[in-house]
């Protein structure tokens, strides 16, 4: 990719760098993030970053969003891709996955509920704890997904893929906040267990990726263990599904050997993903 990328801007003469081009592909591929998010992905200085951040927000390629209620609650300020910016994206090589569909979606991301922007956060944080633990994990967002038509209709908040011994293990990831209502998380297992059940990961010839839910706490981790058997033992499926479950804590406090994971079926265990 060239170091330097130009883009049409009101004195016809400023380019966008490489390393700004960066911060808008990880805005793609996350939706939103903070300052200290894409610094940490991106491996660079807070301060340097918000430089680069303010040049972007200045010519609207990405847009920042904190109101007077996030900004009570401590929240930081959120940036993301303005249509803009995602057609600059699209107009450079490689970038044909960018479809004029997202694009028109991205409209309503500047209007996002402090929930959804929350989720983001959480999971982006989390996508990233979990990278430092496996460096060969290899993560795809729902931008990403959305491209291929091997995944269900309900799309998990990210598709995880890591090479483990020769072989390679597949997860469908979520993060589960403990305001998840009941009805919606019991759709979504119904959603995947049903998928895989009518043949709907077949097409990939791989086995049934393994469903992670990261659960706010606990009580959270406990409600969502007898959701997911019940809605297995309502379906009965004809094949095996495999769920594991941890905490938010454990996840931003784990260890190299990594054993957080809970199995639905075998509670009193924790394992690796390895």
């Amino acid at each position: 990719m060239n170091d330097r990328t130009s883009i049409n801007i009101k004195d016809g003469r400023s380019t966008i760098k490489q390393a700004q081009v960066d911060i808008l592909e990880v805005l793609y591929k996350y939706r939103f993030g903070s300052r200290k998010l894409i610094a940490n992905l991106l491996k660079i200085n807070e301060k340097t970053l918000y430089k680069k951040l303010i040049v972007l927000v200045k010519h609207s390629l990405i847009g920042s969003k904190l109101d007077n209620k996030s900004k009570i609650k401590g929240l930081p300020v959120a940036y993301y891709l303005t249509p803009k910016g995602l057609k600059f994206l699209q107009s450079l090589e490689n970038h044909t996955h960018i479809t004029d569909k997202i694009i028109k979606s991205s409209y309503r991301d500047k209007t996002s509920s402090e929930a959804t922007i929350v989720h983001s956060f959480d999971v982006f944080s989390q996508i990233l704890t979990l990278k430092q633990c496996y460096p060969q994990l290899k993560a795809y967002l729902r931008r990403d997904m959305s491209h291929f038509s091997y995944f269900p209709k309900t799309l998990p908040d990210a598709f995880l893929s890591m090479s483990v011994d020769n072989s390679t293990k597949r997860f469908f990831f979520d993060y589960i906040s403990d305001s998840q209502e009941r009805k919606a998380f019991f759709q979504r297992v119904y959603g995947y267990i049903d998928f895989f059940d009518t043949d709907g990961w077949s097409v990939t010839n791989t086995e049934t990726p393994v469903l992670l839910f990261t659960c706010e706490n606990a009580s959270t981790e406990r409600r969502i263990t007898r959701l997911t058997r019940g809605v297995i033992s309502k379906v009965d499926p004809d094949e095996e599904v495999i769920v594991y479950t941890t905490t938010k804590r454990a996840l931003d406090n784990i260890d190299r050997e990594a054993a957080i994971w809970t199995s639905i079926d075998e509670p009193g265990e924790l394992i690796s993903l390895t």
